[in-house]
C-alpha cells in the first residue's frame, strides 16, 4: 500500500470513529467525549497534508510542554525551584551563553545571540 493509499484509509478511520464517539456524546449528553471525537475528526482532515499534520505535532508537544510545567509548578518540584532560584541571579545574555555551551558540548549548533 502507498503512502496516500495507507493516508486516506487512516484519514477515513480517524473521520468515523470521530463521528461516532460525536454521537456518542451527543447521546450521553458527555461534552467531553464529543470533543475528543470533533479531535478525530479534525485529524483526519490533517492526514491529507505533511505540513499540517506537522504543524499539528508541534503544537501538541507544546502543550504537552506547558501541562509538565505547570504540574511540576503546582507539585513544587525540587527542578522547577531550582530553575527559578537560578533566573532570578542570572541574566538573559548569561543564560543564552550557558545554553549555548550546552549545546556546543552535545554537537549542536548554538543559538544566535
Amino acid at each position: 500500500m502507498k503512502n496516500e493509499d495507507r493516508h486516506l484509509d487512516l484519514s477515513a478511520k480517524f473521520v468515523e470513529m470521530g463521528q461516532t464517539l460525536m454521537l456518542e456524546g451527543k447521546n450521553s449528553n458527555d461534552l467531553m467525549v464529543s470533543q475528543a471525537g470533533g479531535v478525530l475528526v479534525m485529524l483526519g482532515g490533517l492526514m491529507y497534508d505533511e505540513k499540517d499534520i506537522h504543524l499539528f505535532s508541534q503544537i501538541c508537544s507544546m502543550f504537552s510542554a506547558k501541562k509538565i510545567v505547570e504540574n511540576m509548578e503546582r507539585n513544587n518540584d525540587d527542578y522547577t525551584n531550582y530553575l527559578k532560584d537560578k533566573s532570578k541571579s542570572e541574566s538573559y545574555d548569561d543564560f543564552i551563553k550557558r545554553i549555548n555551551d550546552l549545546r556546543r558540548k552535545n554537537g549542536h549548533e548554538p543559538l544566535e545571540e
